[in-house]
């Protein structure tokens, strides 16, 4: 298991609308929820923003708080629908043994010989996969090899992968997670597995960005 990521936070008193104050100065509010307590707590947006880039979407992340740690998992990032500024993020309190699911990018390494030899063109539907698994056993991310692909209209699916003793992976057998399409393929094909692919954001921000306008919850 990678190490956990982390954060320095703060606790938080500001609440309700007035964390609109804590945003102005570069502040955004959070909250760690489990094990039956909730705690409100606050970090630069920079610091953030940091943790988010280096992965921090779906690894565990250590938050340094009030002199104490808590190990948790993000769980939901809320931003503005029209500047993409961060307004709010939630944590999940976990203890390293526990099961949790989680949702875990998936690193495509080797080559395809329907795409070098053949002129096809790779696609990638799938970009991570729902696990179940202890949070020590967490992958930072989940290898699918193309190598096999060696044929136009040939695929990868979500069965192919081996099975890991570490984890349960909850996605459907049949998904298809990588395929190479012909070299001549309709334009409009290309372009529609690609939006479908681009349309597939972590589900906890896509849940939290849906509603445009709409104030979070401090």
């Amino acid at each position: 298991m990678p190490s956990p990521l982390e954060l320095r936070a703060e606790p938080r008193a500001v609440l309700g609308k007035h964390v609109r104050r804590l945003r102005r100065q570069g502040i955004v509010p959070a909250n760690i929820y489990g094990h039956g307590a909730s705690r409100a707590i606050q970090a630069t947006t920079s610091a953030l923003e940091h943790l988010l880039a280096q992965g921090g979407r779906t690894g565990i992340v250590s938050i340094a708080v009030d002199g104490g740690s808590e190990t948790a998992l993000l769980k939901t990032i809320q931003r503005d629908p029209r500047s993409g500024h961060l307004l709010h993020i939630d944590f999940q309190a976990v203890s390293m043994e526990e099961s949790v699911t989680s949702s875990v990018p998936l690193r495509f390494v080797g080559e395809s010989t329907a795409v070098s030899k053949l002129g096809g063109v790779m696609m990638h539907p799938k970009t991570e996969l729902r696990i179940s698994a202890r949070a020590v056993d967490l992958p930072s991310a989940i290898e699918v090899d193309v190598s096999p692909l060696d044929e136009l209209h040939s695929a990868i699916h979500v069965s192919d992968l081996a099975e890991s003793a570490s984890y349960t992976i909850l996605d459907a057998p049949e998904e298809v997670l990588a395929t190479v399409l012909p070299p001549k393929v309709e334009a409009e094909e290309v372009e529609a597995a690609e939006e479908g692919a681009a349309e597939q954001p972590a589900a906890e921000e896509a849940a939290a960005e849906a509603g445009e306008g709409s104030e979070p919850e401090a």
